[in-house]
């Protein structure tokens, strides 16, 4: 089954505390672009609408819709929770804010995989990353109640849901080996600018 992309919600998460990157990941230049810019333009043509999850107001700069965390201080689980709620649609992307190699191509075949599943969560070698991935509204029931828990993995979360895990491969023709990487040190950025 196709997901009808005429109606789906993209939200970037950008609420983290950056705390070994020592400032605001979203915020930092990268490649002749913000980091949150990279995330937004993935989602460009794929989504009927983009919000931004952040707690900090300079994100107001953006036009987009911005939205503080239901709950402070909770992580990413929070931030999910808050763009669900948050959302209008069904069908809704995540996208964290230091991954910048993430492409709409890779987002596309995402959406094609979500069939009848609550969530389509991409792994690489192993590593599962449910900060790139798509999720039915429907799985807010479940992501609340482990917020109210306090359970805050979002690894472990995504166990208890109806969740396809698609393994990324050299295969597949929009691959590169930096697709799935997190940037979150000054060190990695300096890295990966190259």
């Amino acid at each position: 089954m196709k997901v009808n992309r005429s109606n789906i919600s993209g939200f970037v998460l950008a609420g983290g505390k950056s705390s070994r990157m020592g400032k605001d990941k979203g915020l930092i230049e990268f490649k002749g672009k913000k980091m949150v810019e990279h995330a937004t333009q993935a989602l460009e043509g794929l989504c009927s609408n983009i919000s931004i999850i952040s707690n900090q107001d300079e994100y107001e700069a953006f036009p987009y819709l911005v939205y503080a965390d239901i709950v402070r201080d909770k992580g990413p689980l929070a931030g999910i929770c808050t763009a669900l709620t948050q959302s209008k649609t069904e069908v809704n992307v995540i996208i964290s804010c230091d991954s910048p190699f993430v492409s709409s191509a890779l987002l596309s075949y995402l959406f094609d995989q979500l069939e009848d599943f609550d969530a389509v969560v991409p792994a690489y070698q192993g590593r599962v990353y449910p900060l790139t991935a798509i999720y039915n509204k429907s799985c807010l029931e479940a992501l609340n109640e482990s917020l109210s828990k306090d359970e805050l993995k979002v690894k472990e979360v995504i166990k208890s849901l109806n969740t396809k895990i698609i393994e990324l491969n050299v295969e597949l023709p929009f691959f590169n080996e930096r697709l799935m990487t997190n940037i979150n040190t000054p060190k990695e950025l300096e890295l990966h600018e190259s």
